[in-house]
C-alpha cells in the first residue's frame, strides 16, 4: 500500500526540525504543515468531551479561527484568520468530509496545506508534540513520526542565541515584525540552561517511550548530528523508512530558523553546527547541561565534555533555576491549552513514568 501520510515531525526545540522539514519537502509529493501546537494546545484546552462531541458553532468557529490564523503568520505571532490565504469555507468543507470533528479540523488544515502544492502525503512539524505523541499515533494509525535527537549542549547554546534570521515579508504584512519582537523577547525571557536541558531529558524520555510503545515502524529517533555529518547517505535512510522516493538535491534545503546563520535559500546542512557549542558555551554552562541531563546523555549517545568548572561557578545557574521555571511558565501560559497538564506531563517524564 502506497504511503500518503500523516508524517509527524517533533523534537526539542533548536533541534533541526525545520531543517528535516525542508529535506523531506524535496519529494514532490510531500508537504509538512507549519507549527500548529493543536495537540498540546487547542486539543488539551477543548478536553475529552470537546475533542469527541459535536461542535457548536461556537467551538467550531474558536477552532477554525485557531487554524486560519496559522494561515496567516506562524504560530505566537497573532495570526489573523481573515488575513491568510487559507478559505473558512475550504477549511470547513473539508473538514466535514473527514467527519466534521476538532481532529478533522486539524487533519484538514494539514492536507489543504498540502494541496497547495499538490502534495499527496501529509504531514505536520510542531516540535513539542513529542509530548502527546501516543494520543497522535492513536489517532491517527497510519502516521509515522521522525523525532529530531540534538545534543542537549548544543540546543541550550542555541535556544540561548536565538534570533531571526530572515524570511519574513514584514513590508506587506505591517505589524508582524512587532509581534515578531514580541515573540524573540518571550522566547528570550524563557531561557534557562537548567529549564531547557530538563525538557531536553522530558522529550527524549517522551520519544523512547513512544518508540518502545509503536515500534520502529511507526517512531524513528533520527540523530541531528548524523544528518549535519553524512545528509546524503541519512536522508536517504529517512525517505526508505517512510517508503518513499529519493528526491534528486534532497539536501540542497534552505537555512531556516537558525540562531547563527542568516536566511537563504540553499546550505541548510552545516557540519560545523554540531559541536559549535564547544565554541559558544561556558565551561560552567556545560557542566549545568551535563548535570542536568544526568544519565539520559549518556542513554541517548552523547558524551560527557568534563568540564572543569567550580561549584561556586555553577551555584547561580542552580539558585536562579525556580525563579526562571515560574516565570517561563508565566509568559508560555497562553500558548498552552492547560499549563498544569503542560508542566505535570513534562515533570512525570523526568521522574521516567
Amino acid at each position: 500500500m502506497t504511503f500518503t501520510g500523516p508524517i509527524f515531525i517533533c523534537g526539542t526545540s533548536r533541534s533541526g526540525t525545520s531543517l528535516l522539514q525542508s529535506a523531506l519537502e524535496k519529494n514532490a509529493r510531500v508537504s509538512i504543515a507549519g507549527e500548529t501546537h493543536y495537540f498540546d494546545d487547542m486539543r488539551v484546552a477543548l478536553g475529552a468531551v470537546g475533542i469527541k462531541s459535536p461542535l457548536d458553532d461556537a467551538r467550531r468557529e474558536r477552532i477554525e479561527d485557531y487554524f486560519l490564523g496559522l494561515s496567516h503568520r506562524p504560530f505566537g505571532h497573532e495570526g489573523d484568520p481573515n488575513q491568510g490565504w487559507m478559505q473558512r469555507e475550504s477549511l470547513r468543507s473539508h473538514a466535514e468530509l473527514l467527519g466534521g470533528g476538532a481532529d478533522e479540523y486539524f487533519e484538514a488544515f494539514c492536507r489543504e496545506w498540502g494541496a497547495r502544492t499538490n502534495a499527496t502525503v501529509w504531514g505536520e512539524k510542531t516540535p513539542r508534540h513529542v509530548f502527546r505523541l501516543t494520543e497522535m499515533l492513536t489517532r491517527f494509525p497510519d502516521a509515522k513520526v521522525l523525532f529530531m535527537l540534538r545534543d542537549p549542549r548544543a540546543v541550550v547554546a542555541s535556544y540561548r542565541d536565538w534570533k531571526n534570521q530572515g524570511g519574513f515579508d514584514f513590508t506587506n504584512d505591517p505589524g508582524h515584525a512587532e509581534t515578531l519582537a514580541a515573540d524573540h523577547s518571550r522566547a528570550r525571557r524563557s531561557y534557562h540552561p537548567v529549564t531547557i536541558s530538563l525538557l531536553w531529558v522530558a522529550a527524549a524520555q517522551a520519544a523512547s517511550q513512544a518508540l518502545g510503545r509503536f515500534g520502529p515502524s511507526r517512531v524513528r529517533l533520527q540523530r541531528y548530528e548524523s544528518l549535519c555529518d553524512q545528509p546524503e547517505s541519512e536522508l536517504g535512510e529517512v525517505f526508505d523508512w517512510l517508503g518513499l522516493e529519493r528526491p534528486e538535491g534532497m539536501t540542497n534545503v534552505p537555512v531556516r530558523n537558525s540562531s547563527y546563520e542568516q536566511y537563504a535559500e540553499v546550505g541548510g546542512f552545516v557540519r560545523g553546527a554540531m559541536d559549535r557549542w564547544h565554541k559558544t558555551m561556558l565551561p560552567q554552562e556545560i557542566a549545568v547541561v551535563e548535570r542536568c541531563c544526568g544519565a539520559a546523555l549518556g542513554r541517548m549517545g552523547y558524551e560527557s565534555a568534563s568540564p572543569r568548572a567550580s561549584f561556586l561557578s555553577t551555584a547561580p545557574y542552580y539558585a536562579s533555576a525556580l525563579p526562571a521555571l515560574v516565570r517561563a511558565a508565566f509568559i508560555n501560559a497562553k500558548r498552552s491549552g492547560n499549563m498544569t497538564a503542560y508542566i505535570t506531563r513534562r515533570a512525570r517524564l523526568l521522574l521516567g513514568q
